[in-house]
């Protein structure tokens, strides 16, 4: 049976000092937002860096987070090889990021005649800022995805917190004192992300050791290899629609914005993902025939929170924005809420991915998720050149809904799991529907998007309640007895 009780409580801490960064993120942006400091123009210049800099960390970290995270069951009885799997995956990482940054500043000039005129041209003057920041980010999410899988709570708490602060406290830094630009928020986000790196490296070999091991490497390739792939594809899902919206940089300023936001949900994901995802893949190991129960359980609780955080977070967000910020940026509150639920989608599609990467099938994990590439791409070319922003909303949605129908019918090959289909398939594609219909009659009727998102919210707590009258009434049963 599944203890509630510490699921709940390794959910919160995940997810809390998962998210914690993005919190302090909306600190950040109006501090550095304002009509005397950075604009939507400048957020769009910070769109296309992000875009960069993502590009830059799949080469970097080459698809080992998930790598270590599957890995540690096959080493975590064996202590030398352990070591070994460890240091031998931040070597890597430490060895790819020097190669990548001693490109970047060779062929700075000719990467930033790519871009149109602008101070995105200049590349030589913010380039190396990227490849440290990437190096900084590959590190820290080998080492979240390690302590999640270790139950060490401690380190990840330390590294999230460590990371975080630094990071926040000299983006501000970087902006109102080095550079008043886009490229001062970069150089701060290099220097703070480097306390947090160096930290952790010295962590790791002082406990490891320092190793390289071909063996080990040559295990970790033919795995690693299909996910590296994924993550490039997994960047022209979330950064193609930043390009084609390039030549508006106001425009892509003000979608951006609202993505940025929307990331902070996706932090709280993330966490929710880390608590349950390592729970998972344990019972996978012990017998999904003798675990079903509680493999099904567990995967309904993990859709639940996942929709119950776009209902909590998604007006005050919104709330946020309309009393925080100056410039066009405020547009970006509008857009929130049909953005929000994609992670709906992205919760379903973890439930099916998990069987297959656990079954070690990365190549099925390439192939599914590129059908889900093409899809947006396509319809990213086709949308975005008359509806903008708009445009792109759609085909992430849409691309959403073939991702995760492709795993749902992939993964019941791997492993037959009768599924609860109303709540982790049904109820989850219903809410992203009225969404849809909500934000066409909020365009249509010229609504205030606050009444709009009220009703969603509405719709999604109604359905929760509806769904999981049963277990609400046992969970406050439990709380009634325990305090009578």
């Amino acid at each position: 049976m599944i203890n509630l009780k510490e699921h709940i409580k390794l959910t919160g801490v995940y997810t809390f000092f998962a998210v914690f960064p993005a919190l302090l993120q909306l600190i950040v942006y109006p501090v550095i937002e304002g009509t005397d400091r950075l604009g939507a123009q400048d957020f769009g210049y910070l769109a296309i860096a992000e875009a960069l800099l993502s590009f830059l960390v799949i080469f970097c970290l080459n698809g080992m987070a998930i790598t270590i995270a599957r890995y540690y069951y096959d080493y975590c009885d064996e202590k030398s090889g352990y070591k070994k799997l460890v240091s031998t995956i931040f070597s890597g990482v430490i060895i790819r990021a020097a190669v990548i940054i001693a490109l970047l500043v060779v062929f700075s000039p000719i990467i930033g005649s790519f871009f149109p005129k602008g101070p995105l041209q200049n590349f030589e003057s913010y380039g190396i800022f990227l490849g440290i920041i990437a190096f900084n980010r590959s590190v820290i999410s080998v080492a979240l995805s390690l302590y999640r899988s270790e139950k060490s709570i401690r380190n990840f708490i330390s590294v999230s917190l460590i990371s975080g602060l630094c990071r926040s406290l000299f983006q501000i830094i970087g902006v109102l004192y080095f550079d008043l630009s886009f490229i001062g928020y970069l150089m701060g986000t290099a220097i703070g992300g480097s306390i947090a790196n160096i930290s952790i490296l010295t962590y790791t070999y002082f406990n490891n050791g320092i190793h390289f091991s071909s063996t080990i490497r040559k295990q970790l390739r033919s795995f690693a290899l299909p996910l590296a792939l994924t993550d490039i594809m997994y960047w022209g899902i979330m950064f193609f629609d930043r390009f084609l919206l390039m030549k508006n940089p106001t425009q892509l300023g003000i979608y951006d914005n609202a993505m940025k936001f929307a990331a902070g949900v996706l932090f709280i994901t993330q966490g929710l993902a880390g608590s349950v995802q390592p729970e998972l893949f344990r019972l996978f190991k012990k017998g999904i025939k003798e675990n079903e129960k509680d493999i099904k359980s567990l995967s309904n609780i993990f859709v639940a929170e996942n929709i119950l955080a776009v209902g909590v977070f998604a007006l005050p967000l919104i709330l946020f924005i309309n009393i925080f910020y100056e410039t066009e940026l405020l547009l970006s509150a509008g857009l929130l809420m049909i953005i929000l639920v994609k992670f709906v989608f992205n919760a379903q599609f973890q439930i099916f991915s998990w069987p297959i990467l656990y079954n070690k099938n990365s190549k099925l994990y390439f192939l599914l998720n590129l059908i889900t590439f093409l899809v947006l791409v396509g319809l990213n070319i086709l949308l975005v050149p008359s509806l903008g922003y708009y445009g792109s909303i759609i085909s992430f949605l849409a691309a959403g809904f073939v991702q995760v129908f492709a795993f749902y019918l992939a993964q019941r090959k791997i492993i037959a799991i009768p599924w609860n289909l109303k709540k982790v398939m049904l109820f989850p594609i219903t809410i992203v529907l009225f969404t849809v219909i909500m934000e066409y009659i909020k365009i249509h009727f010229e609504l205030n998007p606050i009444i709009t998102s009220i009703i969603v919210v509405v719709y999604i707590f109604s359905g929760l309640i509806l769904l999981y009258k049963t277990d609400i009434l046992k969970i406050l049963s439990k709380i009634k007895q325990r305090y009578n």
